[in-house]
């Protein structure tokens, strides 16, 4: 996508029709949930709370809120590394400045940080339910902040996409030390090389 006019023509459709003071508003709020300089130091406050209450006085009972924290934390963590990296390593560029084609090292805005920071919190949630209905609210709204950097001209579809499967991967591999060895069900999507041929390849593990 980003290497193709997909990226580009999808940006120029959004933007034509789906402006109104409603979305600029959801957007806006959306936002704010990628916003690290807000929400790492309070998932970071709580997280080691939780922990040192737990490990070093025994007095405090397992705590939903608190293993929420503690899981976004380290879903944070995991995929941190990799979106930095791979924000430079692709180089794609903003929509208000350039093209989504990636131009390694050139630009730092190939993956957005904002749609990975903003569904972490909720992918988590998400893994930490078994109610379906529940599972369906929290992944919807896990998409929002990504939607939002789509529609305020800071990332194209293909970056905020990339964030958010970051998010998705990243969440999982957290939730896999949970559950024991048994990889938890869902989607992971990958590439294909093979024969001259590339392409992508879906695997659903149930």
């Amino acid at each position: 996508m980003a290497n193709t006019k997909i990226d580009g023509n999808f940006q120029d459709w959004h933007r034509k029709n789906t402006h109104s003071g409603f979305s600029q508003e959801l957007s806006e709020f959306s936002k704010v949930f990628g916003e690290g300089k807000y929400f790492i130091p309070a998932m970071v406050t709580s997280a080691l709370t939780y922990r040192f209450l737990r490990e070093k006085t025994g007095w405090m009972p397992e705590c939903p809120l608190g293993e929420f924290t503690d899981r976004t934390m380290r879903g944070y963590f995991v995929g941190a590394p990799t979106l930095l990296t791979a924000q430079v390593v692709l180089g794609g560029d903003r929509p208000r400045n350039g093209g989504s084609y990636w131009r390694p090292f050139q630009h730092s805005h190939g993956v957005s940080g904002h749609a990975f920071m903003g569904a972490v919190p909720f992918i988590t949630a998400a893994h930490m339910t078994d109610k379906p209905c529940a599972k369906g609210v929290f992944y919807t709204l896990s998409i929002f902040c990504a939607w939002s950097r789509v529609k305020d001209d800071a990332h194209y579809l293909s970056q905020a996409m990339l964030g958010w499967y970051l998010a998705y991967l990243s969440v999982r591999a957290v939730s896999e030390t949970e559950g024991g060895s048994r990889l938890p069900r869902g989607f992971t999507i990958f590439p294909v090389t093979e024969n001259k041929s590339v392409g992508i390849g879906l695997l659903y593990q149930h």
